[in-house]
């Protein structure tokens, strides 16, 4: 059974052979982690339109803006042409004071027209319609009990233009409330509660104005 066998390998008091060293296993690698993608910024929402606003409030103010910029502009070029139209009205002595009073009102109505186009606001568009009412139902009146009758005719269709320019943008102001955010839009919203008569009223012809051209 021992024949063949290396004596210094079976004896006991000699150490065995050293193992082959082996090679030392790299550390594992880490996976490295992915940067954190930068945060989006939320985009800011839209500004929402203020006050009852409607689409078709831009062409009436754009409208008085011009009107007032025109009718200030013609008086300086006309300037003794309209004092003396002034007087005929309020006297000589009172022509250049009135004058300038009709003139610093309409600065007033130019003011609150630009207020009403760049605030877009109603609440600005309609006392500037109605101031503009007001002055040309004053003139017109005052023609009567002169007996001018051709200023009575022009002061008169400007009177309408305005009254007509103020219904119209009253019935927008309503709608543009009922639509609530898509009201500019022509929104169909349910009708609010606080409407008085007069709103309803504005809100039924503005509906039967809308349904006109479809019919």
């Amino acid at each position: 059974m021992n024949s063949g066998a290396t004596p210094e390998w079976t004896r006991p008091d000699m150490p065995l052979p050293a193992r082959p060293a082996q090679p030392a296993a790299p550390p594992p690698a880490t996976l490295a982690m992915p940067a954190p993608l930068p945060e989006r910024e939320p985009e800011p929402a839209p500004a929402p339109v203020s006050g009852n606003w409607h689409r078709f409030h831009y062409p009436v103010a754009v409208f008085l803006v011009a009107f007032a910029v025109t009718a200030l502009a013609v008086t300086a070029a006309r300037w003794s042409g309209h004092r003396a139209d002034m007087a005929g009205y309020a006297g000589a002595g009172l022509a250049l004071p009135a004058l300038g009073a009709v003139k610093a009102v309409q600065l007033l109505l130019l003011l609150t027209g630009l207020c009403a186009l760049l605030s877009r606001r109603d609440v600005w568009l309609l006392p500037t319609l109605f101031g503009w009412l007001a002055g040309f139902g004053v003139f017109a009146v005052l023609d009567v009990v002169k007996g001018r009758m051709l200023p009575l005719a022009e002061h008169g269709v400007y009177a309408a233009v305005f009254a007509a320019l103020l219904a119209v943008s009253y019935t927008l102001s309503v709608k543009a409330r009922v639509g609530g955010p898509a009201g500019g839009q022509g929104g169909q919203g349910p009708r609010p509660s606080g409407l008085s008569r007069t709103q309803e009223f504005a809100l039924s012809a503005a509906n039967r104005w809308q349904r006109a051209p479809q019919g």
